[in-house]
């Protein structure tokens, strides 16, 4: 029996000895996108170098935009992030060919936008919000007529109307509306955005993109950061460094900021000091230089304007506002007779348009012009941090109250 016993071990010890190891996990290849102001082609061959390929500028060799300066703070990040972030910074496509240890770069097609995959999304329950809200607050014309050239859309044409328009996914490669589905076919990362925006518009509560929690987790890191620089006539260039090099917050200027800036010359009075932070300080800086701030490609994005296809948005959800204020509208309704009296309802007022005004003014009073966008009871206001959170306070005057963390708000 102890022959027996001692022979099975003996060979288990000879098939153990020869059963293949796990091999360990790849660690994932990084590099330093670091290129504050520097020529986009030098910044492409250094990050060929970091990599152990080649840059090859094929048709463009001697494009101008070689020569155009990029500016880029990114450490330890993905060969993919940092060819998004060269890509966004200078206003052109660079991408990686590993087969051939290759980085290439190509001119920004707007006819032709990668269309990787067809992907559809079925849309039942945000039709339902929105033909609800039509019934209720939808304008009537009077008489019951309609023009019949006036644009009719279904719940679900006018959801890919938000959509697009949300996204600023452009003219190419449109969304169908198929019955209650939305059908595209565009690359990866624009299916990804449509997804998620439409996650967030059918959560209880609305709800924050993924990329506003990230530009929240940045601010945070940048809150923490004091530092003393500056003074008459700092570059605007060595201020940005000083704010973002100590910092490991990945960040980019987009490309039709860095044609609005000088680096060279362009200075400013922002100056830092140990009692204020560098995220109030760069918030100070885009007042004074006229840039916004918010998050894209997993990068603050620092760029001129909210027309530029943010990730970062949140969804409002305003049903109870349109409650209270369809109740206000008949209080404030005088009889027919009264020949200056008010003689309409929430209705005729233009339903969420109501909010979406107010909401409209009040920013633009405090220097935001952000993308707003309703669909039935949920706006969607496009912008960083700074611009949404300025919005729910505009929204809680108005009679908005946020669902809390313990009530299940959507994300």
């Amino acid at each position: 029996m102890v022959r027996v016993i001692a022979g099975v071990l003996a060979t288990l010890l000879f098939l153990v000895s020869y059963m293949p190891v796990a091999a360990e996990p790849k660690a994932e290849r990084t590099v330093n996108c670091v290129y504050p102001g520097e020529l986009l082609a030098s910044a492409l061959n250094d990050f060929a170098g970091q990599l152990g390929y080649r840059f090859e500028p094929g048709d463009m060799a001697d494009a101008y935009e070689l020569e155009a300066m990029i500016w880029v703070h990114a450490k330890g990040v993905s060969p993919d992030v940092a060819a998004q972030l060269i890509s966004a910074s200078g206003g052109v496509i660079v991408s990686v060919d590993d087969t051939n240890r290759t980085v290439l770069i190509r001119e920004i097609d707007e006819e032709a936008p990668a269309a990787s995959g067809v992907r559809s999304f079925k849309t039942d329950a945000l039709c339902k919000l929105y033909t609800e809200y039509q019934k209720r607050y939808g304008m009537v014309a009077e008489g019951g007529l309609q023009p019949d050239m006036m644009y009719r859309p279904t719940a679900t044409e006018e959801l890919r109307d938000a959509v697009e328009e949300i996204l600023q996914l452009g003219d190419s490669a449109p969304g169908s509306a198929v019955g209650m589905r939305l059908v595209y076919t565009r690359g990866t990362d624009d299916l990804d955005r449509v997804g998620e925006l439409l996650q967030v518009m059918g959560a209880a509560g609305g709800g924050e993109s993924s990329q506003l929690q990230v530009d929240r987790a940045y601010r945070e890191k940048l809150a923490k950061v004091h530092s003393s620089f500056g003074g008459e006539g700092t570059l605007v260039s060595a201020l940005l460094w000083q704010l973002f090099k100590d910092c490991d917050v990945p960040v980019y200027v987009d490309h039709a900021q860095m044609e609005s800036f000088d680096l060279e010359y362009d200075t400013t009075d922002v100056t830092l000091d140990n009692s204020h932070n560098h995220y109030e300080a760069l918030l100070e800086l885009a007042r004074e230089q006229d840039f916004f701030v918010d998050c894209k490609h997993g990068a603050l994005r620092l760029h001129e304007d909210f027309f530029v296809g943010s990730s970062s948005f949140r969804v409002f959800d305003v049903a109870e506002v349109l409650a209270q204020l369809e109740k206000d509208y008949a209080d404030l309704k005088t009889e027919d007779q009264v020949f200056e009296g008010f003689h309409g309802d929430l209705r005729s007022e233009g339903g969420v348009q109501v909010i979406v005004d107010a909401l409209s003014v009040q920013l633009e009073n405090a220097g935001f012009s952000p993308l707003l966008r309703a669909y039935g009871p949920r706006i969607a206001v496009v912008g960083g941090m700074d611009v949404v959170d300025r919005a729910a306070e505009v929204l809680e005057a108005m009679g908005w109250k946020p669902i809390r963390a313990n009530e299940g708000e959507g994300k």
